[in-house]
């Protein structure tokens, strides 16, 4: 009932917004006012903050030196965020439909895109908003460009600043001064994206202290005995029949026999609580064509045996397979749910036949091979004890407060940030109860009240996330995009200096015929992430 009546009260709002729409369009209310309709968004144009943006270009010899290192962050930017498109594009093959990205994936916009929490995506998309069309505005006074008006748009609520430049003025600039305007605004919101990641994790990160260190669930498997049990999101682990739990290793020696029911002692938003829970190690996916896979075995699964060895627990499958070798038939016992009975039971598969392990690295991993690496017998499968993935409160804080940790060239820096980037994916943004629960500030930050540190906290990430992705989008060289035009001024110079001879209508004919081609090409790779997994 109470979601019916959120349902009709957010329907209330809708239809109330399409009746403002209709009368500022079609009855010009308040346009007088300077409000005009542009799309489904309301938008409030005034003179007023004209004189606020000249005063904020006094100084225009460090704006002048600004727009350089600008130019500069937009081509780096630029550069990866092109390989990165080419990179995705060769390894969709790789990616199982049911991965895929959706489209609501791909919109960074608050209430659409499903990982984006609505309050603080809105107040990240404010934040970028703001300071990219600021930065634009300043710029165009920097370059002696008109500015027509700023403004506010909304869509039910203010979502953003604008600044709007004369476009005549713009476009009679020179080079220079035009690329200038260009780029100041996705590079400032890259620099803001920065600045919040620095204050997110080595000012706020680094002062929270985890409560106790036992292991925290971070997911449960569908039909496992975690979800069985009840097990959840945020659930601190603290005993595993009748053993203290400490670290993910102690998990790793849990000594039950698999399918035996064990009690399982927790935390959960500050209270102690138990449940029964299926003892064993689960299998959590399998990959296509090896030896699990093959055999029939199935997610949810408990592995109980493998080679006459029992299975308890990562350790003894790790010790297990080590024994092994590829291509070598194995005796093993698999239980599986049986829901009328009520328990787990034996699945039936009673052998299989091991992939090779350095075959499976040789295609994912290449790196990892090299002349120590030992050939056993590989199973192809992800597994985790009662199907509940664990980490520890300080894998948490270290993977928030030092995202850059362990990096040592290139290709490892690249990787951390795409996992900065992914912590929503991951569980880890926003930090919420009951997550948030498990650690306290400390420090110089130990006064702050729990619930304002992490709204702090979260704001700083997501305006950070939010302005990442604004900026790392607007450098794509693709019009109408601000890296689009960026490009398109530097391919006007590059046609002007190796092309002298050609007539004028010749020279923007190739322009215009190569900015059109890079912009479908971008727009393909992009559309290619969607489609491309689902093709395969």
């Amino acid at each position: 009932m109470a979601d019916l009546t959120l349902y009709l009260i957010l329907l209330v709002i809708l239809v109330a917004y399409i009746a403002i729409v209709y009368l500022v369009k079609k009855k010009n209310f308040l346009a007088n006012h300077g409000v005009v309709v542009s799309g489904i968004f309301i938008m409030w144009k005034t003179q007023a903050g004209k004189k606020f943006i000249d005063r904020l270009a006094k100084p225009a010899r460090f704006w002048r030196a600004y727009a350089t290192l600008a130019k500069v962050i937009c081509l780096l930017v630029g550069v990866f965020m092109m390989s990165l498109l080419i990179w995705e594009a060769t390894i969709v093959n790789r990616i199982p439909a049911d991965k895929a990205p959706s489209l609501e994936m791909m919109l960074g916009i608050p209430g659409i895109n499903p990982v984006i929490p609505i309050i603080f995506g809105i107040v990240g998309l404010i934040v970028a908003m703001v300071v990219h069309e600021f930065a634009h505005g300043i710029l165009t006074r920097v370059g002696k460009m008109a500015l027509k008006s700023l403004g506010l748009f909304f869509f039910i609520i203010p979502l953003g600043a604008f600044v709007e430049p004369d476009e005549a003025d713009i476009n009679k600039a020179d080079r220079k001064r035009r690329s200038s305007v260009y780029a100041v605004g996705p590079a400032t919101n890259v620099l803001v994206a920065l600045l919040c990641a620095f204050i997110f994790s080595s000012l706020l990160m680094a002062s929270a202290q985890p409560v106790r260190d036992s292991p925290v669930v971070m997911s449960v498997g569908a039909n496992t005995p975690a979800q069985q049990g009840n097990l959840l999101y945020g659930m601190q682990i603290v005993e595993v029949d009748g053993m203290q739990v400490h670290s993910i290793g102690d998990l790793d020696r849990v000594a039950a026999d698999p399918g035996t029911n064990i009690t399982v002692t927790y935390y959960y938003k500050g209270q102690l609580a138990s449940t029964n829970v299926t003892s064993g190690l689960v299998i959590m996916e399998t990959t296509r064509g090896l030896a699990a896979e093959t055999a029939g075995i199935a997610p949810g699964m408990i592995l109980a045996s493998l080679n006459d060895s029992m299975i308890r627990n990562q350790t003894d499958l790790q010790q297990t397979l080590a024994l092994t070798h590829p291509l070598q038939t194995v005796n093993v016992t698999v239980l599986s749910f049986n829901a009328v009975a009520g328990k787990y039971q034996d699945s039936g598969i009673s052998s299989l036949q091991l992939s090779s392990k350095k075959e499976y690295y040789l295609k994912v991993s290449p790196d990892l091979v090299n002349a120590s690496f030992k050939d056993v017998g590989f199973l192809g499968i992800n597994s985790a004890y009662l199907g509940a993935v664990t980490t520890t409160p300080d894998r948490i804080m270290q993977r928030l407060a030092n995202p850059l940790n362990g990096v040592n060239d290139p290709a490892s820096f690249v990787s951390a940030t795409l996992l900065y980037i992914a912590l929503p994916l991951q569980g880890l943004a926003p930090i919420e109860s009951p997550l948030a629960d498990l650690f306290t500030p400390s420090g110089v930050l130990a006064g702050v009240p729990a619930n304002v540190f992490w709204f702090i906290g979260n704001c700083a990430y997501w305006i950070f996330w939010i302005n990442l992705m604004v900026g790392m989008t607007n450098v794509l060289p693709a019009v109408p995009l601000d890296g689009g035009f960026l490009f398109r001024d530097a391919l006007d110079w590059l046609i002007h200096k190796f092309k002298r001879n050609v007539t004028e209508a010749v020279h923007q004919r190739y322009v215009s015929t190569i900015t059109y081609v890079l912009a479908v090409m971008i727009l393909f790779l992009i559309v290619w992430q969607l489609i491309g997994p689902r093709l395969f």
